[in-house]
C-alpha cells in the first residue's frame, strides 16, 4: 500500500489536528460514556445504521487523544467504499509512519478503523493483534449489528466493549437546534408551543444529524432514500451476502416502511409475492442484520416462548417511512408508534383477546404502553392491568393530550415522553 493513501485519511500527521470540516462541535451523548473506555486495554466496536455519525465520533475521539499523544500514534482508515487488507494497512503504517514495530515501540498507539466489517474475518484479524501487542487499542466502527456484535462476543470475548449509535434522540436534536434541554425538563409544557413543531420534524427526518438543519422534505426525503436505504440495500447487503435478488429485498423494506408494526407472516408474504419462504426469512434477517428493521416478539411470559409467537416489523426510525413516500397524514400514527419503539428500544408487545402496543420488562415487572395519535382510550391497558395483576408497575397512555392520570394510567403526550427517553446505551 502507498504512505500516500494512509496520509489523505491522516492529515493530523502533518497538521496536528482534525480537519474542521471533519469535527461539528456538537458531540453525541453516548460521546461521554465511549470517552471512558479509550484509556482502557479492551477495543470499542461502534455500530448503527448508516449516517447517524459513527464516523465524525471517530474523529471527536482523535481530536480528544491529540490533546495528549503524538499525532503520529492515531491511525484511522475506512472502509467504506473499497476493500484493503488489514495487514497491509498495518504495515505500511508501522514502517512508513512511525518507524518502527509495534513490539518494539514503547508508546501507546490508537488504531481506529470505521466501516469494519467489510474486512474479511476482521475479528480474528484485530485479535492477533489485540494478543500480541498490549500497546496497540482498536476503536472500531460498523453499520451492521447482528453479525458484527456476534463476531465480537465470541472472538473477542473479554477484549472488546460494544456501544449502538441510534438514530438522534429528541432531546439531541432539540441540542443541535441550539435548544437548552436541561432547562425545557424543568417545566416541559412551557415550551409546547416551540416543540410541537420541532417534534413533527423530528418524527419526519430529524433523527439523522445531516438533517436537522433542512427545511426542505423531498431533499431529506432524497437524501434518507439514496444516502441510507439504497446504500444498505444495493450496496452493504449486497456485499455481505451476495444476494440473488436486490429487488425483493427493497419490496420487503418498503413493505415495513409503508406499513411499520406490521405482522411478519414469512408464508403468507410468500404466497402473495410468489416467493419460497425460506428466502422471505432469510431477507428479513437481512434487514435487520442491516439495522433497517427491529422486531419485536408477542409477550408469553418467557424469551424462547414469545419468540414462537407473533412477531412485529419496526423500523430503526420512522423517518425511514417518511422516506417512502406515502400519505404521511394516514402513515403518522404509525410513525409514531415506531417512535415508541425506536425510544425504548421495546422487545414485546401483547396480542391475545386484546392487544396493548408494547411490553417493557424491569426485572419481574411489567410497563405497558398504549400510543394514540388522538384520544384517550384507556381499555387495553386496563385488560392488561387484570390480566398480569401485581406484575405490572406502569401503564402509560402516550397521546397528543396533556398530562393527566386515567384510572391509574399515566396519559403523556408522546413528545414529552421522548424529551425524557432515550439515553446512550453499550
Amino acid at each position: 500500500m502507498e504512505p500516500e493513501l494512509l496520509e489523505r485519511f491522516n492529515t493530523w500527521w502533518r497538521t496536528g489536528k482534525v480537519r474542521d470540516e471533519l469535527l461539528p462541535t456538537y458531540r453525541r451523548h453516548l460521546f461521554a460514556s465511549i470517552q471512558k473506555y479509550v484509556k482502557m486495554r479492551q477495543a470499542i466496536l461502534i455500530y448503527g445504521l448508516r449516517r447517524v455519525g459513527k464516523s465524525t465520533l471517530l474523529f471527536q475521539l482523535v481530536s480528544e487523544l491529540l490533546k495528549e499523544t503524538k499525532p503520529t500514534n492515531i491511525l484511522y482508515f475506512s472502509f467504506d467504499d473499497k476493500r484493503y487488507v488489514l495487514d497491509d494497512i498495518l504495515y505500511t503504517y508501522q514502517r512508513y509512519v512511525l518507524q518502527d514495530t509495534f513490539e518494539n515501540s514503547k508508546e501507546k498507539v490508537y488504531v481506529f478503523l470505521d466501516e469494519v466489517q467489510k474486512i474479511d474475518d476482521w475479528e480474528s484479524k484485530v485479535k492477533v493483534v489485540y494478543d500480541l501487542y498490549p500497546n496497540v487499542k482498536f476503536v472500531l466502527s460498523g453499520s451492521a449489528s447482528i453479525a458484527l456484535r456476534k463476531a465480537a462476543k465470541e472472538s473477542l470475548a473479554g477484549r472488546i466493549f460494544d456501544f449502538v449509535l441510534d438514530p438522534l434522540s429528541f432531546p439531541e436534536f432539540l441540542e443541535m437546534q441550539g435548544m437548552d434541554t436541561v432547562k425545557i425538563k424543568g417545566n416541559p409544557r412551557l415550551w409546547q408551543s416551540n416543540l410541537l413543531p420541532l417534534f413533527d420534524k423530528y418524527i419526519k427526518y430529524g433523527a439523522f444529524p445531516e438533517l436537522v438543519n433542512i427545511e426542505d422534505e423531498e431533499v431529506a426525503r432524497r437524501y434518507i432514500n439514496e444516502d441510507v436505504m439504497e446504500k444498505i440495500v444495493y450496496k452493504d447487503l449486497q456485499e455481505s451476502f451476495g444476494i440473488a435478488d436486490v429487488g425483493l429485498l427493497k419490496t420487503l423494506a418498503d413493505m415495513v416502511a409503508r406499513n411499520p408494526g406490521m405482522i411478519v407472516d414469512y408464508a403468507s408474504i410468500a404466497r402473495d409475492l410468489g416467493k419460497d419462504q425460506r428466502t422471505i426469512a432469510n431477507y428479513f434477517e437481512y434487514l435487520e442484520f442491516g439495522m433497517i428493521i427491529m422486531f419485536v416478539f408477542n409477550f408469553r411470559g418467557s424469551p424462547v416462548s414469545s419468540r414462537r409467537k407473533l412477531k412485529k416489523a419496526y423500523l430503526q426510525t420512522p423517518n425511514i417511512a417518511f422516506a417512502s413516500g406515502e400519505n404521511i397524514t394516514s402513515l403518522l400514527p404509525k410513525m409514531y408508534e415506531n417512535s415508541v419503539a425506536s425510544v425504548t428500544k421495546a422487545k414485546f408487545f401483547y396480542r391475545n383477546s386484546f392487544e396493548v402496543d408494547f411490553v417493557l420488562q424491569e426485572g419481574r415487572s411489567l410497563i405497558g404502553i398504549e400510543v394514540k395519535s388522538s384520544g384517550i382510550d384507556v381499555g387495553q391497558l386496563l385488560k392488561f392491568k387484570e390480566k398480569h395483576g401485581d406484575k405490572v408497575k406502569e401503564l402509560l397512555l402516550l397521546t397528543d393530550t396533556a398530562n393527566e392520570n386515567t384510572k391509574g394510567i399515566t396519559v403523556m403526550p408522546l413528545w414529552e415522553y421522548c424529551l425524557f427517553h432515550g439515553q446512550p446505551h453499550g
